[in-house]
């Protein structure tokens, strides 16, 4: 497999889209703001504002226009332990970086909440109370009109590990099955982790050397200290402590692997800074950056990818013979119908013509799940199949396609309608990309005015404005068609309007107006407000 990072960064805008080809296909597409905060990963100083009982959860202020959520489920095993430290820090100044990383460290003398696990029936009141200090890290971004979600238990991602600083233990990626390679991870990392923290070791860590692992592992924790540095000094709270890496660093450490060809980027600023981070974390690929400098062909244009997302991000989706997906997004769930449209060559009513478009639409859903990263809840229309045996196939299909997916998700084999359940974690708002823009003349609403009543509404409002008494002229606005109508002829439709009503009337044509509309204005070149 081939892949390609292709960054389009718009300094002016402060957006940076970035788009992941694998084979030249478009499967991952991400958009981020340079000036935007809130980012998954960053961590912040919260104040408690209100602790829910009938929720088990709590509402956090960490800046952001709507509180964010933090679940009792989100709370670390070592949360009072953490509460104490946040306590002590904000109380009384902590002198020098070596105690204030110690303070933070558990050990058995200063662990207050040394159990692995918190109590299944726990209530959250029990540990948070209004206007509380609280170390919190956004594991949800915010969408819709919902805050960011949190949890307090912190870690921070590098290329080969995540390190957990109120944690103790060591686990090694599931997808690295070789024995004696995790054994070797492992006792790797027991040797060079400080006592009091935890590390997930990533898949990327496969046959690295102690060298480079320590290497990382002295950057993480550099990390963690600025982080606490900053507590320790501030004095206004909420506070962000720190940034998660930008989202195309992020996409780099997280899916770099030896597919990779090249990463084009058309900004000479996040050009250099790719291609520094890369030198710390992959030397030998650093060399595959590039830097876009074409003026006269977009970048995106250039690899074909503004074709791709036009094509797969509308609310329908072509994917085989003419079948296609409708794909539907509301606040609650996600929707996905797959129709067969008119190109199967079978009758749609044959079980044999349902299974094939239905086996066909299973990897063009895996690539949009991805493609969009939807998350929460989806439930997916297939073709009704009769055959219990199909449908067994069609799930197994599915599991196979997403067993590829990083992200945590659930699939619920088809019931006998035909419906798939899956259930997908949420970083995050899906990404959406308009295809189309408003229609002009309804503006989106799907219902125009009676083209029959348009010359009644436009006499009956000069009709008022000559009633009226407060102008000496007007302006009519409409569409060039309508402007014409009143216009045509020595007795022209305005003539007679004038000549009955004593308002002096200009019309004039407006290309841009959609048929139906009409504006008047006065001598001032005003709009006159009915």
């Amino acid at each position: 497999m081939n892949s390609q990072l292709i960054i389009d960064a718009d300094p002016k805008s402060g957006r940076t889209n970035i788009a992941l080809l694998e084979d030249a296909q478009l499967v991952e597409y991400k958009t981020e703001n340079i000036n935007k905060g809130f980012a998954l990963g960053d961590i912040y100083v919260g104040v408690v504002t209100k602790v829910m009982q009938s929720l088990n959860a709590s509402f956090v202020d960490i800046g952001h226009k709507h509180q964010a959520f933090l679940h009792y489920n989100d709370l670390g095993p070592r949360v009072e332990f953490m509460l104490g430290c946040v306590k002590r820090v904000t109380k009384s100044k902590v002198k020098g970086k070596e105690q204030l990383l110690s303070l933070f460290t558990p050990t058995e003398g200063n662990d207050e909440g040394q159990s692995s696990k918190m109590p299944k029936d726990g209530r959250i009141g029990d540990y948070l109370k209004p206007g509380q200090l609280v170390l919190v890290q956004i594991a949800r971004e915010a969408y819709a009109n919902k805050g960011p979600s949190l949890t307090t238990d912190i870690s921070l991602a590098g290329r080969n590990m995540v390190l957990m600083p109120f944690a103790s233990a060591l686990k090694v990626s599931s997808r690295l099955r070789a024995p004696e390679e995790v054994k070797r991870l492992e006792r790797l990392m027991r040797s060079i982790l400080p006592p009091g923290f935890g590390a997930i070791v990533r898949t990327a860590a496969e046959g690295k050397t102690v060298e480079s692992l320590d290497s990382e592992l002295e950057e993480l924790l550099s990390r963690w200290q600025e982080a606490l540095e900053q507590l320790a000094a501030a004095s206004k709270f909420p506070l962000r402590l720190l940034s998660e890496l930008d989202r195309s660093s992020a996409l780099i450490r997280d899916n770099l692997n030896g597919s990779y060809s090249e990463i084009q980027v058309n900004d000479r600023d996040l050009y250099t800074q790719i291609r520094s981070y890369l030198s710390q974390i992959a030397p030998k690929s650093a060399d595959m950056v590039k830097l876009y400098s074409s003026k006269r062909v977009p970048i995106f244009d250039q690899y074909d990818v503004a074709k791709q997302m036009r094509k797969l991000l509308g609310r329908t989706v072509d994917f085989h013979k003419g079948s296609y997906l409708f794909i539907e997004h509301t606040e609650a769930l996600h929707v996905i119908d797959v129709n067969s449209g008119s190109g199967s060559k079978l009758a749609q009513s044959s079980e044999d013509s349902a299974f094939e478009v239905n086996y066909a639409a299973c990897e063009e859903i895996a690539r949009q799940l991805r493609l969009r990263d939807i998350g929460g809840i989806i439930v997916i229309d297939f073709i009704d199949m009769r055959a219990a045996e199909n449908r067994k196939k069609i799930y197994e299909r599915m599991r196979e396609l997403l067993a590829k997916d990083k992200v945590t998700h659930k699939i619920l084999p088809l019931t006998d309608f035909g419906l798939m359940q899956i259930t997908r974690q949420r970083h995050g708002p899906e990404q959406r990309v308009d295809v189309s823009e408003k229609c002009p003349s309804c503006n989106g609403t799907g219902k125009l005015n009676s083209a029959v009543t348009i010359e009644d509404d436009i006499v009956g409002a000069y009709r008022l404005l000559a009633e009226q008494k407060l102008y000496k002229s007007v302006e009519l606005r409409v569409h060039p068609f309508v402007a014409s109508y009143f216009t045509i002829g020595f007795f022209s439709r305005r003539r007679k309007l004038v000549q009955q009503y004593g308002l002096k009337l200009k019309v004039r044509g407006i290309s841009s107006y959609p048929v139906l509309t009409f504006k008047f204005f006065d001598e001032n070149g005003d709009e006159i407000m009915f």
